[in-house]
């Protein structure tokens, strides 16, 4: 689903605690449209490599600016400090227990890094985009350390911010706030790297778009969007996709406006024209608007994702989506560009971890199953759909009790299902089932190495083990420094971490490896699940199924999909 790479919201990385180098000034100024830009060196794992921190893309979406597309910045003068981090975006990181909202809207930023030491004269570039359900996230170093990508010397790497929350899909269903803003926002990142990424050594015609949990179903979003159309070459889906329901569109966008207007005391909201209604909104405080959140919930976190995609009736030339994201993947409308899907075991932890520690909430959920898991799945409950989840899932449960202290562990499976496995795996089959001409190249893989650290441990404040948990594989990725202390050299982790960033990098370069290619009745992926030291065989590959008809057609009965 929905989630996260998940973000340390706690942490903003000041960039003091990376080695400076002694590079000269001029080897870190960049000059673009809009002014020059004044980097930093970095001491990665195994080589040195610029970073320019927090590069504004799009004017400040504050004031009048609120709930609407982002605008271009302004050229300065002078040279932009990009040397340290600024602001994260407003939002309150329900996957995590205890947090407070937190943020800036000033918050659209990109991270740009660049190896001091390129093996190709022009590289291919990677944009990297946040999960977090739309509503936490951000571009943080401490979590999102580009060191492992530097190493290869063979990309570039841009990380990026973009609205979250309210603030970032707010919409009224017409043109007072079209909604999609963070989408938007993301379109207007990959703008800025067509125009801007050559001064940095980049190849803007080799951009390839990759993101996690609600970050691929973003990128799913972009090869659906008319918007985005030519802003990339190659795109990547981690643990998420757009098909879920966690992420369809909002039916009526503006019911939903006015009770985020009414839980902040707008009086009249239902009564007010949509027009009236955003500029009350433009004038709550932004703290108070991003802790709203919590009054939008049926129980507990749950919806985790409130805030929604809208299909866009009010059609411009900034229109993201004018369709149902489903009709127009079922229907083959969308960007054949060549991509990569993957997930891990269990996708589910990012909720299930925390509440299978709580016996309050646990009991809850026991004492309400028959009516909240219908709820929190986002499907109709009847007497057939009810008892296909009991016996898939929590066998022994009865019609009003599903949920047993035998049974329990069946949530995790449960979650993993509905939120990501399903709905990617559907998006996959339908792309190698379908007849486009000139259909695009498709290659899967499937993270199930189990290493020393796992994001379960954010989830749940626990130690517990639950497996390889969703945004697990980002710690192989990414240097994470607060939150993961860095992989021992020779170490089965550093192996595997090796050879991840290798598949991934190789995939933005050349595109889909022919050999694992998935195809129709054919369609395998790539098992990365032992790792070890050894030089001459560092890490066991496999090929595996990709497709689990049995499970597809489950919950397609479930979701009344064709």
């Amino acid at each position: 689903m929905l989630l996260p790479s998940i973000v340390l919201l706690t942490i903003i990385w000041n960039g003091l605690s990376l080695a400076e180098s002694s590079v000269e000034q001029d080897d870190l100024r960049v000059c673009i449209e809009d002014g020059c830009l004044l980097g930093k060196s970095f001491e990665g794992l195994g080589s040195r490599y610029k970073g320019f921190l927090d590069v504004r893309y799009a004017k400040p979406p504050v004031g009048d600016l609120r709930f609407r597309n982002p605008q271009p910045v302004e050229p300065w003068e002078g040279d932009y400090d990009a040397t340290s981090a600024k602001f994260n975006c407003v939002q309150k990181n329900d996957l995590w227990p205890e947090q407070q909202v937190e943020g800036n809207e000033d918050c659209l930023y990109l991270n740009v890094f660049v190896p001091e030491t390129p093996k190709r004269k022009s590289l291919a570039v990677m944009m990297y985009i946040h999960g977090g359900g739309y509503f936490a996230g951000s571009s943080s170093m401490g979590e999102f350390g580009p060191d492992r990508f530097m190493d290869t010397g063979e990309v570039i790497l841009v990380v990026i911010q973009y609205r979250l929350g309210v603030f970032g899909f707010l919409s009224t269903g017409d043109g007072a706030a079209t909604g999609n803003f963070g989408l938007k926002d993301q379109t207007a990142a990959l703008r800025w790297i067509q125009r801007n990424i050559a001064k940095f050594g980049g190849d803007p015609e080799k951009v390839t778009i990759f993101g996690q949990s609600a970050g691929g179903a973003s990128v799913q979003m972009h090869m659906l969007s008319p918007l985005s159309r030519g802003l990339f070459s190659k795109a990547i889906i981690m643990s998420g996709s757009t098909l879920g329901f966690w992420t369809w569109p909002l039916e009526d966008p503006l019911n939903f406006a006015r009770q985020q207007a009414s839980v902040v005391g707008i009086e009249s909201a239902k009564r007010m024209s949509s027009e009236e209604l955003v500029n009350a909104l433009r004038r709550v405080d932004a703290m108070e608007l991003g802790k709203s959140i919590d009054q939008l919930k049926f129980w507990h976190t749950y919806p985790l994702t409130p805030y929604h995609t809208v299909v866009e009736k009010f059609v411009d030339n900034e229109t993201f989506i004018a369709e149902d994201p489903q009709t127009l993947w079922r229907e083959g409308k969308y960007a054949q560009v060549p991509w990569m899907a993957g997930w891990v075991p269990n996708e589910g932890a990012f909720a299930s971890a925390a509440l299978l520690l709580n016996q309050k909430l646990l009991g809850q959920l026991k004492e309400k199953s028959s009516s909240l898991i219908p709820k929190i799945l986002g499907f109709e409950p009847s007497e057939k759909t009810s008892q296909m989840i009991r016996d898939r899932f929590f066998p022994g449960g009865t019609e009003d009790h599903w949920i047993t202290d035998s049974n329990v562990e069946g949530i995790e499976d449960l979650y993993s299902e509905t939120f990501i496995k399903y709905p990617l795996m559907y998006s996959v089959k339908q792309h190698i089932d379908s007849n486009i001409t000139d259909k695009s190249s498709l290659q899967m893989y499937y993270f199930a190495f189990k290493g020393n650290h796992s994001y379960s441990r954010y989830f749940a404040k626990s130690n517990r083990d639950f497996g390889v948990s969703h945004s697990d594989d980002l710690s192989y990725l990414f240097r994470g420094g607060d939150m993961f202390d860095d992989f021992q050299e020779s170490s089965p982790e550093a192996a595997m971490a090796a050879r991840l960033v290798d598949f991934y990098v190789r995939f933005a370069n050349e595109g889909v490896d022919e050999e694992h290619k998935c195809v129709a009745q054919n369609c395998k992926m790539l098992k990365f699940s032992k790792a070890s030291g050894d030089k001459q065989n560092p890490v066991d590959e496999t090929l595996i199924p990709a497709i689990d008809e049995k499970m597809l057609e489950f919950w397609n009965e479930i979701y009344n999909q064709e």
